[in-house]
């Protein structure tokens, strides 16, 4: 599956097994052709993504947006952290 993550500072395309986050409801977890959906992420959440290369990436975030649509995500989040992927 495919994730574009967006922050202030950059935006990353991945190919992911898997990507967890908090969306003030609970845990989601999303894998590879998951249901189209679009939530806000919980603020101060850690978002985790796990890539096909099994690295994991965590970000805490102050707030953001998730869309998934057509086996792809994009997540928008707000970070202090300014390095790329």
């Amino acid at each position: 599956m495919e994730c574009r993550v967006s922050t202030p500072y950059f935006s990353k395309i991945l190919k992911i097994r898997e990507l967890k986050i908090d969306t003030g409801e609970g845990e989601l977890i999303i894998y590879p052709y998951h249901t189209d959906f679009m939530s806000s992420i919980n603020k101060n959440s850690m978002v985790v993504i796990k890539t096909i290369d099994n690295e994991i990436i965590k970000y805490k975030c102050k707030q953001g947006v998730i869309k998934i649509q057509s086996n792809s995500v994009l997540v928008l989040i707000d970070t202090d952290e300014k390095h790329s992927l």
